[in-house]
């Protein structure tokens, strides 16, 4: 498969190389999240300036869009660039990064309202600002709801939140996942963000066999220091009058305890999906983080997706032989015929409202 990359003003996507001499050493792709874009530029192969006189890599101001086969695999925004010796060396992440460490300067409010509206909400807020429209169209919907007539969700100028902050918990309290995907439209590029209560498939097609195609396993630690079997939640208010929530199960286990504190959080229902998901990773001891692996008639490289649930069939040491369903939460290739994939539990996830 070959790659091309190619560089757009962010600002208007004016195109400024359609062939960037990048060496790629990573290019990662994330679940509810942006993957990043590490590579080098030989300035003696390509131009530090582009024909408006700037430079034709700016942080905040140059798009990255890779492309293999004719579609548009990869896309995103370069964040760091530096100098190392004759190597122009760059940092991107997609463009879901976007929203993170903007701040909300008007006033929102909504009842009963489906969180991914909310997001689709923020993406047009920030869009249709000055020098902000990237070109982003958010779709899809989640199973939650937000806001009641007696604690509207609401957002304020004068508290600031940082919107990607907003949006990664509304993601969490609403139980759904988000991609980022781009294509061709003419001689321009569309960029979506679909929004889906649970994105990807069981894979029982795809096989992750240590010894054939898992080339490299993470060994897990099991840390009893971070065991608990029973989340108490501590949100806004002070003493008596603080947000209050507790989540357990039984799981043969003596029972444990955690402490979940989040100030900010000032709703019952939002307290709830938040320390949910953090009882899900106080119980899960045995976890396979990442795995490495090569191009294979298990799984071709890319055949799975972000969000899929792949067995890895692997020996551990003192474990012996394991087999653990996991979804696919990033992944990054690192040459053509290898990637790591980046894994969390199937079990530890829910979904829903």
């Amino acid at each position: 498969m070959a790659w091309r990359y190619m560089a757009f003003r962010a600002v208007d996507r004016a195109p400024l190389d359609l062939d960037l001499p990048l060496t790629v050493s990573e290019l990662g792709w994330a679940l509810t999240g942006a993957g990043p874009l590490r590579g080098t530029v030989n300035p003696d192969l390509g131009n530090l300036r582009a024909a408006d006189g700037r430079l034709l890599l700016e942080e905040w101001g140059t798009l990255i869009f890779a492309e293999a086969d004719g579609e548009i695999r990869w896309g995103g925004i370069l964040l760091t660039s530096g100098f190392n010796g004759e190597e122009w060396a760059i940092e991107c992440a997609q463009i879901a990064t976007y929203p993170h460490g903007m701040a909300f300067d008007g006033t929102y409010s909504k009842v009963g309202f489906d969180p991914a509206l909310v997001v689709r909400d923020l993406w047009a807020y920030l869009q249709n600002k000055p020098d902000g429209d990237l070109n982003v169209k958010v779709e899809g919907f989640s199973k939650a709801r937000v806001g009641t007539v007696a604690e509207p969700y609401a957002l304020t100028w004068w508290e600031a939140p940082d919107l990607g902050a907003e949006i990664a918990t509304l993601a969490t309290e609403g139980n759904f996942d988000f991609v980022e995907s781009h294509e061709w439209r003419g001689n321009e590029i569309d960029s979506t963000i679909k929004i889906a209560p649970r994105i990807g498939t069981k894979r029982t097609d795809l096989a992750f066999i240590q010894g054939d195609n898992v080339i490299e396993v993470v060994s897990p630690t099991l840390d009893g220091d971070d065991y608990a079997n029973e989340v108490i939640g501590l949100g806004a208010g002070e003493g008596k009058a603080s947000v209050h929530r507790v989540t357990a199960v039984r799981d043969g286990r003596l029972r444990r305890t955690a402490v979940y504190t989040a100030k900010d959080v000032t709703k019952a229902d939002r307290m709830d999906a938040l320390i949910k998901a953090e009882l899900a990773r106080h119980t899960t001891l045995l976890a396979i983080d990442s795995v490495t692996v090569r191009n294979h008639d298990n799984a071709r490289i890319g055949a799975w997706a972000l969000g899929d649930d792949i067995l890895i069939e692997a020996s551990l040491p003192w474990l012996g032989e394991v087999a653990v369903w996991c979804r696919v939460v990033a992944w990054s290739l690192l040459t053509e015929d290898t990637a790591t994939l980046h894994l969390v539990r199937s079990d530890s996830f829910t979904y829903g409202g």
